[in-house]
């Protein structure tokens, strides 16, 4: 549980999957009035340097940023610094940024005596969490928006964070400080990009409709090369997975509203969506399936050529 704000602590805790927020703290961190020192993990920060530090500069009124703060081990030194520190001692405040759902140990107990936030890496289907985004960093950035400007920005730039807000300081410098940011500004200023995610080439496959499949798979490629393989053949490994329950479930002659509660799913996406998928396919042709992908995760992992085709060939062989 992350502590409710308060005015100073000796600790401020960031972690979550989502990196443009945690470098919004990282911005937000830099421009405190005492005087930043930043850090960063990834270039073999060790637990011992990082307590020098705060030692040392215990002394001046100091902000110290540690980035990539999951990859400090958190042994005995750091321990002590933390749990010896009294919560009320702000003389130096340390800001941890950690790139990872799950806190680890050290930076809990950090947190416990500090305060913090999570960052959450929403889901691409998450649509509201975007489109809230985009009219809060529009009033931040002191513009008005008409209509339906925060879903058709939306469309264009898909579930990234960092191009919708680049995209909306584009439109800002168009529009002026004060103005108003319609649809014809959208549509003029804002480059459209092709999108696709794993999970929509797998959805996509289940539903057998290869065309569309192998459609999005492309997009997909084009904007990540090889490193698309893995990320498809997991989604595609879950959707079989998912897929197999309710088709068994059906098979059993459990009613649909059961069958949604039961995976997790609101029961429009279900009934219209997930129910007629699994329909399409047998628990025998699941299992061959998940065979197949388990073996093709080897592979894409591996040293074998002509991993997109291989792809590729499971993908139509499971959409026949």
């Amino acid at each position: 549980m992350v502590p409710k704000e308060s005015t100073f602590r000796p600790f401020v805790v960031a972690f979550g999957g989502e990196d443009f927020f945690l470098d919004r703290d990282i911005e937000k961190a830099l421009q405190a009035k005492r005087l930043p020192l930043r850090l960063d993990a990834d270039d073999g920060l060790t637990d011992e340097q990082l307590v020098v530090f705060c030692e040392r500069y215990s002394e001046v009124p100091r902000v110290i940023i540690v980035d990539n703060a999951q990859k400090v081990k958190g042994d005995k030194a750091l321990r002590a610094f933390i749990e010896a520190k009294d919560i009320t001692d702000t003389s130096l405040i340390l800001v941890a940024i950690v790139r990872s759902e799950k806190l680890p140990e050290v930076w809990s107990l950090a947190l416990s005596k500090g305060k913090g936030v999570e960052r959450k890496k929403p889901k691409p289907w998450e649509t509201d969490t975007y489109t809230d985004f985009i009219r809060l960093e529009a009033t931040r950035l002191r513009v008005a928006i008409n209509g339906d400007v925060s879903t058709m920005l939306l469309q264009y730039v898909g579930p990234d964070f960092y191009r919708l807000a680049n995209e909306l300081r584009k439109l800002t410098i168009y529009v002026g400080q004060a103005g108003t940011i319609n649809k014809e500004h959208v549509s003029l200023i804002t480059t459209r990009t092709p999108k696709a995610e794993p999970y929509q080439v797998a959805e996509a496959v289940m539903a057998k409709d290869s065309r569309l499949a192998m459609n999005l798979f492309s997009v997909l490629y084009m904007n990540s090369g090889d490193d698309a393989n893995i990320p498809v053949v997991r989604a595609l490994m879950k959707q079989i997975e998912k897929t197999a329950i309710v088709r068994r479930l059906q098979d059993q002659g459990v009613n649909e509203e059961d069958i949604a509660v039961l995976i997790g799913m609101k029961l429009w996406p279900f009934k219209n969506v997930a129910a007629p998928t699994a329909r399409k396919h047998d628990l025998r042709s699941l299992v061959n399936n998940m065979g197949r992908l388990c073996k093709l995760d080897a592979d894409v992992k591996g040293p074998s050529r002509s991993k997109r085709t291989l792809v590729e060939m499971t993908m139509l062989s499971i959409a026949q």
